[in-house]
């Protein structure tokens, strides 16, 4: 039923496809009719013949480099997308789609089809999607190239056009960045597009001006041939059939029309027919492989792996909870093989960033040759030595008298009222106007019971409730903060309590270790790095009352940083990253957990590095 439906979703578009190329083709082969038509079709079979077998060696080696070019396309996006699919595979097929496509013409069709019959783990629907986006992509790539050989070859064609195209192109990616999307190619697969392309076009191109004989200045051949394939190209025949030759002659009048019918005879046979044939070859004999079932990943020992289960983050094979942006892998936890880690990211197309870290993991990716910045401070306190009666908590003990006359009472409930914390769950929102994610948890009832929930009760009334996360880390007893969920109506005082009973309730626990969560390193005013300077500009005050209200317990404040291979790769995927939390994505469907078990633990989902499919956080 899936197979009829990408089907029917297909076949609209195929028509349209068929009918636009048809009508374009007959045009151009039309106009190619009616300038061939003072050509004797004797003079250029000779000059065909008098090309020798050395030349035909050359461009058949030009056209290798062309083709090796090209079935890196499909690498790269395949990358980029985490399918999962191997890189071999995903370059042969690649190879054999473009090989055909653009020898039997409908490009994005044919090579879906063809994608679909090597790899068909992608489904069908999965291999246009990832035809467009090589289409597109080379597209793109193939106008950048071509803008600047025309910008920089003396005397080319529409030159006077190439640099404010240039810029309209920079302009454009730069909008791409700001409002990008998962599939959209971030910086560094565009680079790599870019290289390849060049790479194809230039082989291709010297294939072309090798088998036409004359002597062509190859710095003048160049910006007419890619000009020519990109008509070719627009014009979705077959080969380009017609109006490829159309702009050559039309811009190559100097050179002798039977020797340049000539030579594009040839060079079609070359670059066009045998890679043709050799896809096809390839497609014909490929057998889709049995994907083998890959076990889940343990999560890490950290607290907020519970994390995992609202879907943006996922269990990276090198031990770590990781989340998925548009230029960056970002591990969240202490990464135990950083090695392993950063080649993850380079497979997958992405900057390596480390997230939060703490100060053990600085040390290690500074030592590695990673940029390091502070970016966040965590403030903790040890349950078991934890004193209200100190001078520094006089404020918190005020709050509490407050909570206390006003008949607040705080404590941890293993089975609490779900429907009345996600109505204080509302009100909470409803005044801050929305809840942050990616690595800031969000209530959801499934989510919340598998962790310790603290509720605050004023008169039978549920009047806010806090909820941690709990873990034994390197044999240690560990709480998290979470959710601090406060009715805007409750008395004051009402999230000193909750923190309190949680203390109360960890101490009982056993645990060594409470940490009331980070909060960013311009909440402090004697902070002055650029990552504070920066903070305190784009959001003056945020969460500056969140900060004063962890400081009233007088806790321990530990350093957090963001590390990353540049300024420019951390400037990018931090920018995500606050993107990710200001704006997260709807929670996903949780399984059901009736009520919280010390010993359940969070299966995660499966990871795009595990999967056969593409699936972008």
């Amino acid at each position: 039923m899936q197979r009829q439906g990408a089907e029917r979703a297909i076949r609209p578009r195929l028509y349209r496809q068929l009918a636009l190329t048809g009508a374009m083709s007959a045009l151009f082969l039309g106009l190619l009719a009616n300038r061939l038509q003072g050509i004797e079709p004797a003079l250029v079979l000779t000059a065909l013949g008098r090309i020798g077998i050395w030349t035909w060696c050359a461009a058949g080696l030009a056209t290798c480099v062309s083709c090796l070019a090209v079935a890196g396309y499909d690498r790269a996006l395949h990358r980029h997308l985490d399918t999962g699919i191997a890189a071999d595979r995903a370059g042969l097929a690649g190879f054999a789609a473009i090989a055909i496509g653009q020898t039997v013409g409908l490009g994005v069709i044919s090579g879906a089809l063809v994608r679909w019959r090597m790899l068909p783990e992608l489904g069908l629907l999965g291999a246009m999607r990832l035809s467009l986006m090589v289409a597109a992509s080379f597209l793109l790539a193939w106008g950048v190239v071509t803008l600047i050989v025309l910008a920089v070859v003396p005397g080319a064609p529409l030159a006077g056009l190439a640099l404010p195209a240039l810029g309209g192109v920079g302009l454009a990616l730069g909008a791409s960045l700001v409002w990008s999307r998962p599939w959209m190619p971030n910086l560094p697969t565009l680079g790599r597009l870019l290289g390849l392309a060049a790479v194809d076009c230039l082989a291709a191109g010297h294939a072309l001006w090798l088998l036409v004989p004359g002597a062509l200045d190859l710095a003048a051949f160049l910006p007419v041939f890619l000009l020519a394939l990109g008509a070719g190209l627009v014009s979705s025949a077959p080969a380009g059939l017609g109006a490829f030759e159309i702009v050559l002659l039309g811009l190559l009048p100097g050179a002798g029309a039977e020797g340049l019918m000539a030579g594009v005879l040839g060079w079609r046979v070359v670059a066009y027919g045998i890679p043709a044939l050799i896809g096809a070859a390839v497609a014909l004999l490929a057998r889709p492989r049995r994907v083998a079932a890959v076990a889940r990943l343990p999560l890490p020992e950290i607290a907020e792996a519970g994390l995992a289960a609202q879907g943006e983050l996922l269990v990276h094979p090198s031990g770590c909870l990781a989340g998925i942006t548009a230029h960056g892998l970002v591990a969240l936890t202490e990464v135990a093989n950083l090695a392993h880690f950063r080649s993850a990211a380079q497979t997958s197309g992405r900057w390596p960033v480390l997230y939060k870290a703490g100060p053990r993991s600085a040390v290690r990716a500074r030592a590695a040759g990673l940029v390091v910045l502070p970016v966040a401070r965590e403030a903790w306190l040890n349950p078991q030595s934890f004193r209200l009666d100190l001078p520094a908590r006089a404020g918190v003990r005020r709050k509490l008298r407050r909570a206390s006359a006003a008949g607040v009472t705080a404590a941890l409930d293993c089975g609490p009222d779900w429907q009345a914390l996600a109505r204080v769950n509302l009100a909470w929102v409803a005044a801050r106007g929305r809840e942050h994610g990616f690595s800031m948890g969000r209530f959801a009832p499934e989510y919340c019971a598998r962790q310790r929930v603290v509720v605050a009760r004023k008169d039978d009334r549920v009047v806010g409730f806090a909820s941690f996360h709990v873990a034994c880390v390197r044999g240690e007893r560990v709480w998290t903060l979470d959710l601090l969920r406060p009715d805007p109506s409750a008395p004051d005082g009402t999230a000193q309590a909750l923190v309190l009973a949680a203390i109360e309730a960890a101490r009982q626990d056993g645990a060594g270790r409470l940490s009331l969560a980070a909060v960013p390193l311009g909440c402090d005013p004697g902070e002055r790095g650029p990552v504070a300077r920066f903070g305190r500009r784009l959001a003056p005050g945020a969460m500056a009352g969140l900060c004063q209200f962890k400081a009233g317990f007088a806790p321990h404040w530990q350093r957090l940083y963001i590390a990353g291979p540049s300024l420019v790769a951390l400037a990018l995927v931090g920018w995500e990253i606050w993107g990710r939390v200001r704006r997260p994505p709807a929670l996903p469907k949780l399984n059901r957990t009736p009520r919280h078990d010390a010993d359940n633990e969070i299966a995660s989902g499966r990871n795009p590095w595990q999967r056969e499919e593409d699936r972008l956080a």
